[in-house]
């Protein structure tokens, strides 16, 4: 079963509110970066009700409430009016981070951003500073430890939909490491990273809806990979693909106004059994497609046939890990896209990616995307938090890193001498 599912089913089956589409998208987060790197861009407390001229924030910052001024508009092309509250939020948010943020004052920031932040915002992620609010989230350390890491950034997405309640991001970046990061030496080029986002939004209007809570992934071992900092076995099946869906639905997909009210409950069936069987369960669940597409994270690698999925990617997850369960923060689709981010419980009893059996009861965090077609899964994107599960294991993600690219740098330098 699926313990504290927030699945909304057939959510998507109402013909959406309005909103937009930016070309191009970046991640809420990594968009909220972006513009602190060019700009010092300073969020603020999102409320839904202003507070009065000259409170002060939480964390010290000037809270600016005359709405005598207009406040920003994002321009939208018509084509995006019919998507759905959450995503709208998230779209606009993003175009303003993208378009706005540098031209306004620290006081204008705060009054905008507060269009589509909840007061109540709660930032969660991995390998960064989480926050409480929307100020916090800025001002907190991420957005001082992302720019100074990966000084110069640009961001790609590949899927992007949601529903009223949910909205979700699968990207990658494209950056240029700079400095180190959490101890390991930079290496002074550009890489790519996989970076997946899962918000949550509550109905504040007729036609609106505030962000209150949104998690962020980066897959650290695949970013490592691209350096040459092994932290987890080579794989059997390749590594580092992450391409978006082979479908006409837009890129990032799918486009809002090819969604069909149909579409939704038969995704949400699929998808639910696929978690519940091939992930929680014993048994396949039969509704993988035979030449569906796995794009795994970084220690697994990319699956070409439902044969391949089996023999190196669900089989070994269940040899590994002994009555299994499933904690779903969301899981939700917009007509034959899906996604569920939660955690996968059990034991650990057999050898993972490398990591000998520890007998311990884990909580995997795991981020999940898959598009349907035909009643099958033809492709799915996976994450998962390995830093995270390291620390359940009692060992250190982040101290393995820095060996081994501390023995990279000390062999090339006997190489060079």
């Amino acid at each position: 079963m699926l313990a504290g599912s927030e699945a909304l089913l057939g959510a998507e089956a109402s013909v959406g509110k309005k909103r937009y589409q930016k070309y191009y998208v970046m991640g809420g987060t990594a968009a909220c970066l972006i513009a602190c790197a060019f700009a010092g861009f300073l969020a603020g407390r999102a409320t839904s009700s202003p507070l009065p001229t000259g409170m002060i924030d939480t964390i010290g910052c000037p809270i600016i409430t005359n709405a005598s001024k207009q406040l920003w508009t994002p321009r939208l092309n018509p084509i995006y009016e019919v998507e759905m509250l959450a995503k709208s939020a998230v779209r606009k948010f993003d175009q303003y981070l993208m378009f706005q943020a540098a031209f306004d004052t620290p006081q204008r920031k705060l009054q905008n951003v507060r269009q589509w932040l909840a007061d109540d915002f709660v930032y969660e992620t991995v390998g960064f500073p989480g926050a409480k609010s929307a100020a916090e989230w800025c001002l907190s350390g991420e957005e001082a430890h992302f720019r100074t890491t990966f000084n110069i950034s640009e961001f790609t997405q590949m899927l992007f939909f949601g529903t009223d309640s949910m909205a979700t991001t699968t990207s990658y970046g494209t950056v240029f490491w700079a400095e180190p990061l959490m101890g390991i030496p930079a290496p002074k080029k550009w890489t790519r990273f996989r970076v997946i986002d899962f918000y949550r939004a509550r109905k504040t209007g007729p036609d609106q809806a505030h962000l209150y809570w949104n998690f962020m992934m980066i897959d650290f071992v695949d970013l490592l990979r691209r350096s040459d900092i092994h932290v987890l076995p080579t794989p059997v099946l390749p590594d580092g693909y992450f391409l978006p869906p082979y479908k006409e639905d837009g890129v990032p997909a799918p486009l809002s106004v090819l969604i069909k009210p149909w579409m939704g409950p038969e995704a949400i069936k699929i998808c639910r059994e696929i978690l519940e069987k091939d992930w929680a369960g014993n048994e396949p669940s039969g509704l993988w497609a035979q030449d569906v597409v796995f794009y795994g994270p970084g220690g697994i690698g990319m699956a070409n046939s439902i044969t391949e999925l089996e023999q190196h990617v669900l089989q070994p997850f269940r040899k590994a890990f002994a009555d299994r369960t499933l904690d779903i923060q969301i899981f939700d689709c917009e007509g034959l896209y899906c996604a569920a981010t939660g955690f996968i419980k059990g034991r650990h009893v057999n050898t993972w990616l490398g990591l000998d059996a520890s007998n311990r009861q884990v909580a995997l965090r795991f981020a999940f995307h898959w598009r349907v077609h035909g009643g099958m899964v033809v492709g799915a994107w996976a994450v998962f938090d390995m830093p995270e599960f390291f620390a359940q294991l009692g060992l250190d993600f982040w101290g393995r890193a820095r060996e081994l690219a501390a023995a990279k740098g000390a062999s090339a330098k006997t190489d060079s001498a």
